[in-house]
């Protein structure tokens, strides 16, 4: 009687000691000869013999334990193979056991299924962007290197980008709204890098915020009149009340696209130089460009939704509206624009990219020409498109077209450095 009490206490010790912790259980499994000198008083030429230095049968080991739960449970880590033994995982890789296998955690830039492979050594750029907060660039033979835009500078840890000046492009300073996902009045200073332009101080277009003395527009806005003619209003929210935080700018200067034209909507981009530099805050922050000669573009166009903004119809035959509006829409792919929407002579080219749904109901409209399509990567808001044309507004299998800002990077950098490169380079 006395021995059986004790064999059975023994037991819960054995239970509680071995199998609280996994590593500690798994050590003591499988040492061949000693440090079982418990069971060598208890059942000496039977468990350590029948267990540890052969195998115990399931039989074997019930008698062993008395309660099925403890049987159960010695059985089950007993018959697993602990493969994270043979330090399968590589560079430094966290092994986790799991039943009849394991499950490699890799360690930043490695890959595969036992983190043996060197993710940013072989993808570069192409893989998340090489891990950049903004932008990625590959370099023949060696690592790819991250960098950032005006503004900001790189990190200590060679991929976020942080703020160096009090505004930055592409970051609004008064907290971003949540996601839109139908048509709705911007908040003031939520589309910050929006503008808007008068022709003749009738409302005409919209425009972009670049920098605090140059804004973009499109081509077609301003085609066949002088810029005396032009201003640009920067901080608008409410077109019909004074906001207390609009700033009104002459242009001085129109640079339209030398391969514009009028015909195809080719090339539907212009550049509006201001005769006075505006007050950079609050409610005016320009959008971030895409960086040329890099990868972003391309990372950029995976984002699935992009957001248009302006003071466009709010339906194909109404009026323009009255305080700034923002969309959110995805990207549609060239090909299944090409498909839909061909429109006389007006076909989709590699300088044009395209937002919408196909069942309609959401879009750009008149008035919206030449106001930003921008897509947020991380934290900063990049422009993606101008708003360009499409037929009638939100039409089922209809999409937007907007100018494919990335292919015009080195011409939009040229005009803002030397204010040439287009068809009307001088002053009006």
């Amino acid at each position: 009687m006395g021995g059986s009490l004790l064999l059975i206490s023994v037991s819960v010790l054995f239970y509680e000691g071995v199998f609280v912790d996994r590593p500690e259980a798994s050590v003591f499994l499988h040492r061949t000869r000693r440090a079982n000198f418990l069971f060598e008083e208890l059942k000496r030429g039977n468990l350590e013999r029948e267990c540890m230095e052969e195998k115990c049968s399931y039989e074997e080991a019930k008698e062993i334990f008395a309660l099925p739960q403890q049987l159960e449970v010695f059985w089950r880590m007993y018959t697993a193979v602990d493969h994270c033994l043979s330090s399968p995982c590589k560079n430094g890789a966290t092994c986790t056991r799991q039943v009849d296998t394991y499950v490699c955690k890799c360690s930043p830039g490695f890959h595969g299924s036992n983190c043996d492979k060197a993710r940013l050594a072989s993808n570069g750029c192409r893989y998340r962007n090489g891990g950049c907060e903004h932008f990625c660039r590959d370099h023949p033979g060696r690592s790819h290197m991250c960098f950032c835009a005006p503004g900001y500078s790189l990190g200590r840890d060679n991929s976020s980008c942080l703020p160096q000046e009090n505004v930055v492009c592409g970051r609004p300073l008064i907290q971003f709204a949540p996601r839109v996902v139908n048509g709705q009045t911007c908040p003031k200073g939520h589309c910050p890098w929006q503008a808007l332009l008068t022709k003749d101080h009738q409302y005409s277009c919209g425009a972009i915020v670049l920098s605090d003395q140059w804004v973009m527009t499109a081509a077609h806005c301003v085609w066949g009149k002088a810029s005396t003619v032009y201003h640009v209003i920067v901080g608008e929210h409410d077109r019909e009340e004074d906001d207390k935080t609009e700033q009104k700018r002459r242009v001085i200067k129109v640079v339209i696209h030398q391969a514009y034209n009028k015909t195809s909507s080719d090339s539907d981009l212009a550049m509006l130089r201001l005769h006075h530099p505006v007050k950079l805050g609050h409610y005016v922050v320009p959008i971030c460009l895409p960086a040329k000669n890099s990868t972003f573009s391309r990372t950029l166009a995976t984002v699935r939704y992009s957001t248009v903004s302006g003071w466009g119809r709010l339906s194909q035959h109404g009026s323009p509206a009255r305080f700034l509006q923002r969309l959110e829409l995805p990207r549609v792919h060239p090909q299944e624009c090409r498909l839909h929407t061909r429109i006389n002579k007006l076909n989709i080219t590699k300088n044009m990219l395209c937002a919408g749904l196909r069942t309609g109901g959401r879009d750009a409209c008149e008035g919206d020409s030449g106001g930003p399509l921008v897509t947020r990567y991380k934290k900063t808001w990049f422009l993606t498109g101008v708003v360009s044309w499409g037929k009638g507004c939100a039409n089922e299998n209809l999409y937007g077209v907007y100018t494919r800002v990335s292919n015009f990077l080195g011409w939009i950098e040229d005009v803002m450095s030397t204010g040439r490169n287009g068809t009307r380079p001088t002053t009006r």
